[in-house]
């Protein structure tokens, strides 16, 4: 069986996770772990790529179900196998999809407990893709630069949603009813 180390070094090494500390990156995947709520039991981590902070929250936290999501088949190829090699298929999957549409189907729409997001996008993109994928209550966890300040609590009440917290290079924002307008287009002017 493979070691996450090695997993994550791998896709740094085919270009699926930046250059520069692997240890940080990994150092600030755990503080995602450490945000999931105890008791939560279904997880989405949006724009999943090389596996940050996927599958260090698959590492950290056993008892939740993950879905790891992206677009692009060359990361859920590299996703798919790295769950394979850590044994884990019987509780993280991998989907290949464009989250703009999940938000619109059924079987994911509202059906979160926690939304993960690092890298992924501008906040107002990340906030209307992922919110609709929670359930009212739910959280999403983002990867924010500096204090947060960009995650707007006028945009974010817009989509029923506020910010819970902004510390340690996250922001945590609880989700209500989505409304059912969102997600929009993708070419769709941002909410914030």
């Amino acid at each position: 069986m493979a070691s996450l180390e090695s997993v994550l070094a791998e896709a740094q090494r085919i270009g699926l996770i930046g250059p520069g500390s692997l240890e940080d990156s990994i150092e600030h995947s755990n503080r995602f772990a450490a945000a999931v709520p105890v008791g939560v039991c279904r997880v989405v981590d949006i724009g999943a790529g090389g596996g940050l902070p996927g599958l260090v929250i698959g590492a950290c936290r056993p008892e939740v179900s993950l879905l790891l999501v992206d677009r692009r088949g060359r990361a859920c190829d590299f996703l798919r196998r790295s769950v394979g090699s850590l044994g884990w298929s019987q509780r993280v999957s991998v989907m290949e999809a464009d989250v703009a549409l999940l938000g619109r189907v059924p079987e994911t729409a509202g059906q979160f407990d926690v939304v993960t997001a690092r890298g992924f996008g501008p906040p107002g993109l990340v906030a209307e893709l992922g919110l609709p994928l929670l359930r009212p209550g739910g959280l999403m966890i983002v990867s924010v630069v500096g204090g947060g300040e960009t995650w707007s609590s006028e945009g974010l009440a817009i989509l029923n949603a506020r910010v819970l917290t902004r510390k340690d290079g996250l922001v945590l924002v609880e989700a209500g009813v989505c409304p059912s307008r969102y997600p929009r287009a993708r070419r769709s002017p941002r909410v914030f």
